[in-house]
């Protein structure tokens, strides 16, 4: 029985192909991309073109790919394609009888995807969504510092990265850089008062700090599907996402905001027609590749995250923050994006192997187990650290 990895052609899609055979041991992985030159490049360059197998298939087409989970006999599916996929993919694979888990699905499509609990569960089949990094890792941090309170008042969440070259240059994003834009065209929605609340796009500014290289800085809200699911699904009051974005990135996902990037909508130029944001994803991909083929010889970029659950513990106020800090690992060759492409991989693998077995459709906090997660995340050089701080009263 295999595992099909949708969207393999990509940063993250690639990554999490190479994850699934290094460190879990999968030997019957599918890499697949609506484009064969695109995915045998990616896997070429991966090293793994004598470890997987390479198939052309859009995640759009859900009939073709239910007809390729039957034929491939695919018991689990990775869905690292982008996230307006993701009801399409699941149909396929209720129907075709897989499990099956994303990158996220950007608070709406995620809540829509929740909506199908009842069908998978009726089933016998498990889907557990939203597992990157953020939502993912985020997500599973909040559930473990959950557990440690005895009620939960505030999860907020923050993410940041940046390089530690001379020159800050700005880069391409460790994730879909459609997504950024969705990010910076959108308003978000947090879970303020044990309620969705709609905030104005890059509202909320407050400073933050975050380990080192990086400091303080200042964080934004973003949508983001953290506030659509852990709130309900922990308890929480309150469930806030923030980016701290580095201020070249900044900039430059402003500029190309106001170029009008994000339009969908078809120009005509020398004789084609291509829409602003189609053009842009083509610019993305093709830099991740070039990237990807000569990855960088010593430790120069890094993701952290900052994760603080305020609550109550013996009835005294008490916080756990953790930290996930990821930095390029020279020695595999693999950027800091890989804190992205590893929980899917893990939890696919899981599935696989029914460590997660449970019937239905959920979010990361509500089916993965947080320490031994943790560990899997500490074994490619994703680091945690929990920090507890406690009030006491001696009267």
């Amino acid at each position: 029985m295999s595992i099909l990895v949708l969207g393999a052609s990509g940063q993250i899609g690639g990554f999490a192909v190479q994850d699934l055979v290094e460190m879990c041991g999968e030997k019957d992985v599918i890499a697949s991309s609506r484009r064969m030159s695109h995915v045998k490049k990616a896997v070429d360059d991966l090293k793994l073109s004598k470890k997987v197998k390479v198939m052309e298939l859009d995640a759009n087409d859900s009939s073709k790919l239910l007809e390729t989970i039957k034929r491939e006999k695919v018991e689990s599916v990775v869905n690292c394609a982008w996230y307006q996929t993701n009801l399409g993919v699941m149909d396929a694979c209720l129907k075709g009888g897989a499990t099956y888990t994303d990158l996220g699905g950007f608070f709406d499509t995620c809540l829509k995807q929740i909506e199908l609990h009842k069908k998978w569960k009726d089933a016998g089949i498990n889907a557990t969504i939203g597992l990157g990094s953020t939502p993912g890792m985020t997500n599973i941090a909040g559930a473990a510092g959950a557990k440690k309170l005895d009620s939960v008042d505030t999860i907020d969440i923050t993410c940041s990265w940046g390089n530690t070259l001379p020159v800050k240059e700005a880069g391409w994003p460790g994730y879909s850089i459609r997504t950024v834009l969705d990010e910076f065209t959108q308003e978000s929605v947090q879970w303020i008062n044990g309620k969705y609340a709609k905030q104005k796009i890059l509202g909320g500014e407050t400073d933050v700090t975050m380990p080192e290289p990086i400091g303080k800085v200042k964080a934004y809200f973003i949508k983001h599907s953290e506030p659509a699911t852990m709130g309900k699904y922990l308890n929480a009051k309150n469930v806030t996402f923030r980016i701290g974005f580095p201020a070249s990135d900044m900039n430059t996902f402003l500029t190309l905001r106001a170029l009008g990037f994000a339009d969908t909508n078809p120009l005509e130029s020398g004789g084609a027609k291509i829409s602003p944001l189609d053009y842009l994803t083509s610019m993305y991909q093709r830099g991740i590749s070039e990237g990807r083929a000569a990855p960088p010889n010593e430790k120069i970029e890094y993701d952290m995250f900052r994760i603080d659950c305020v609550g109550k513990k013996d009835n005294m106020a008490a916080t756990v923050t953790y930290f996930i800090v990821t930095w390029n690992d020279p020695e595999r060759g693999v950027s800091s994006a890989r804190d992205t492409s590893v929980p899917p991989a893990i939890v696919a693998h899981w599935q696989h192997t029914k460590r997660i077995k449970e019937a239905g459709v959920f979010p990361a906090e509500a089916t993965v187990d947080p320490e031994p997660f943790f560990k899997e995340l500490g074994k490619r050089k994703i680091y945690v650290d929990e920090q507890i701080t406690r009030s006491t009263k001696f009267y």
